[in-house]
């Protein structure tokens, strides 16, 4: 639930989120210090591996990393960080480093005299809260006492000196069918107690992917959207236009921000789950430079495809990339969750992807059949092979050249996906290969999986690593160095 947090109108400019997307720095952070977690929500992005856990020290270097990159708030999400038993240390920690802090908690330990320190630390708290129905709040928290334990920690924090003109706060909804009819009167009551309504869409992950009864159509969220706008138009000068997936604010987090679990995963955000680097590997700085997933978030006006990069509003708006990437396994496709999509499904990239047309080659010579997945400058392709394969030898077994082929092909397969939008003929050419190993012999029917990965590039050349599996086994490996056409004109 931390798409809100210190977003553009919320707290920074939008000539200072350019200026750091520019150069590749940071206004925010989000970090999990625990997944460790006493609710059960139905909707959860989170899994349930806590082994191997960053240290406290760990985290305060990771911290300390984002304060050099010029971060001015770190967003503490989980698990449930007011269980964490060193919450207050790094809480402190970043006070001390001179930066704002922004905690997500479904109201769990925060007393009284927590509530009270959480105020003298000057901290933001986020307060988990889908419904003031005792009921409702219980089925989307999953446990029995959730109502109860939310609302004497909201008690406490007004106590303390939180809303109501004094510390900031918010209150943190998801747009649910068990909870959408209550929201606009609960978007009211928390203006009228000056906390902030972070509402948001639920992004189709973790938990919410096994629990259909949880979603709302689009044109119903843009309903609910459209008459917030109006209240907070009309009753507290709040002017906003309605966008997904929060309500009074845009998400372009991926300009200034980025996240990082609690096994020291980098990501570009909670939806869009996809690890680019790990801080126990390498520095954060390394990580945000060298990854091709945020500088393509980065430059959305030029990476984004389908409807959303002709959409009138994409300067400020790419609808949800954890929607996106979730839906379809691309995390430059345009939103599908976004109601001006609506009816434009067959524009929007899907993967799988079939290969004709991606690449240059064709039948007979066209090896590799399907994109399975993309990464961090990675993807797996699928190939079968055919008897009509014509890499075979007299045996019918693949020749040493065709692993060179498959290999050289899914990096042209990966680099045309990536480029298909900007309408230029995918050309590519092999330079050279090395350190090829077969284990294992193939042949007709044989279904391959290769991982092709970029190990270094310089414009236009690129390394590129490959690993060749049958069922889990692999048969080959070694690395092409390549040349595209298209890198190059760009």
């Amino acid at each position: 639930m931390s798409c809100h947090a210190f977003c553009d109108e919320a707290g920074f400019s939008l000539k200072e989120i350019q200026a750091v997307a520019a150069v590749g720095k940071l206004l925010t952070m989000e970090i999990e210090c625990s997944r460790v977690c006493n609710f059960q929500c139905p909707y959860c992005y989170q899994d349930l591996e806590t082994e191997n856990e960053l240290t406290l020290d760990e985290l305060r270097q990771l911290i300390g990393q984002a304060r050099d990159l010029g971060a001015k708030g770190i967003i503490i999400l989980g698990g449930e960080p007011m269980i964490y038993s060193h919450i207050f240390e790094i809480i402190g920690f970043i006070r001390e480093q001179g930066m704002g802090v922004e905690l997500f908690s479904n109201g769990s330990n925060i007393t009284a005299e927590n509530a009270r320190r959480l105020l003298e630390l000057e901290v933001k708290v986020v307060l988990k809260m889908n419904s003031l129905d005792a009921d409702r709040q219980n089925l989307l928290c999953g446990i029995p006492n959730a109502h109860d334990v939310i609302q004497a920690a909201f008690e406490n924090l007004k106590q303390a000196g939180y809303g109501d003109g004094g510390r900031s706060m918010a209150v943190s909804s998801v747009v649910s069918a068990v909870n959408i009819d209550e929201l606009e009167a609960m978007w009211e009551w928390l203006r009228d107690q000056q906390i902030d309504p972070y509402f948001e869409m639920i992004t189709p992950q973790g938990a919410a992917t096994e629990n259909d009864w949880l979603y709302v159509e689009p044109r119903q969220i843009e309903k609910l959207f459209t008459r917030l706008s109006a209240l907070d138009e009309k009753r507290f000068g709040e002017g906003w236009k309605p966008q997904p997936p929060l309500a009074g604010e845009r998400c372009m987090r991926h300009q200034f921000s980025c996240y990082v679990d609690a096994l020291g995963n980098v990501m570009p955000c909670v939806g869009v789950n996809l690890p680019i680097g790990n801080i126990r590997n390498r520095p954060l700085k390394r990580i945000l430079h060298d990854s091709e997933v945020m500088e393509d978030l980065r430059n959305h006006l030029e990476s984004i495809k389908g409807p959303c990069a002709t959409c009138d509003d994409r300067e400020g708006c790419y609808g949800c990339r954890g929607a996106a990437y979730q839906l379809t396994g691309d995390y430059l496709a345009s939103d599908p969750l976004c109601w001006k999509n609506e009816g434009k499904e067959d524009a929007i990239d899907h993967l799988p992807m079939a290969a004709a047309g991606l690449i240059p080659q064709q039948p007979p010579m066209q090896m590799v059949d399907t994109l399975l997945s993309v990464g961090e400058q990675m993807a797996e392709v699928e190939t079968v092979i055919t008897e009509s394969c014509i890499f075979l030898d007299e045996g019918g077994c693949l020749e040493p050249e065709a692993f060179v082929e498959i290999l050289a092909q899914s990096a042209a397969l990966f680099n045309g996906f990536r480029t298909r939008h900007l309408d230029s003929e995918p050309a590519g050419f092999l330079l050279g290969a090395k350190k090829f190993k077969i284990h294992k012999t193939v042949r007709p029917g044989d279904r391959l999986i290769t991982r092709a990965s970029k190990d270094t590039g310089f414009g236009a050349f690129s390394i590129v690593n490959g690993t060749i599996m049958r069922n889990g086994t692999c048969v080959a490996e070694g690395q092409i160095k390549i040349y595209h056409q298209e890198a190059e004109n760009a």
